[in-house]
């Protein structure tokens, strides 16, 4: 009796001892469970934060990209005719040529006047063409030397003009919108010595 009292006594409390076991896990689990779930949210924002970051970049890259995309249409469009441009301004040089070898006698000259009249018709027909396409001739004659724009020829001594003054054109220069052509091939002043004879 004594011996089953005791088994009795033993047997409680190791159920009551494995009872407590129990609770005390559960009681460790449910303490880290908030951890665990801080964890969780704080890695998930940092996924999200990255996922917008992502976003962003992809964002501007694209509008880098159709950005860059209009300037090579545009670019295409206005400068496409570059080639073309330069071939047309030899052909202009050459209607000035025929122009200008034309004395004022022959021009008078009946025989020959339609054709005079012809090649007029032709150069205005030319500087229309320019004008629409965004060709402009390079004003040079007494503006001041730029290496943008002009191609220095000659010097030439001349003492009632700024030094560096353009005073010659020796041929035209041209731009395409704002894109140069063909650089305007000039001479430019400089002041004449003073040991240079007494004119």
């Amino acid at each position: 009796m004594g011996e089953e009292n005791t088994k009795e006594t033993e047997k409680e409390m190791k159920e009551e001892t494995e009872t407590e076991k129990e609770h005390s896990a559960e009681e460790v689990d449910e303490g880290e469970t908030p951890e665990s779930n801080e964890d969780l949210i704080a890695k998930l924002n940092e996924e999200i934060s990255d996922l917008k970051d992502q976003r962003l970049r992809a964002v501007a890259e694209l509008e880098n990209f159709r950005k860059r995309a209009e300037k090579e249409q545009s670019d295409a469009l206005k400068y496409g005719v570059s080639n073309f441009a330069k071939e047309i301004i030899n052909i202009k040089d050459n209607i000035e040529r025929a122009q200008n070898s034309i004395s004022e006698e022959v021009r008078s000259n009946e025989a020959v006047k339609s054709v005079v009249e012809g090649l007029d018709l032709i150069e205005k027909s030319t500087i229309s063409t320019f004008e629409k396409i965004g060709i402009k001739k390079i004003d040079s004659i007494n503006q001041k030397f730029d290496h943008n724009l002009h191609q220095a020829m000659i010097e030439i001594e001349k003492n009632d003009v700024d030094p560096g003054t353009i005073v010659q054109e020796l041929i035209s220069g041209y731009t395409l919108h704002d894109r140069l052509l063909r650089p305007a091939m000039v001479g430019v002043s400089k002041k004449r010595k003073e040991n240079d004879g007494s004119e």
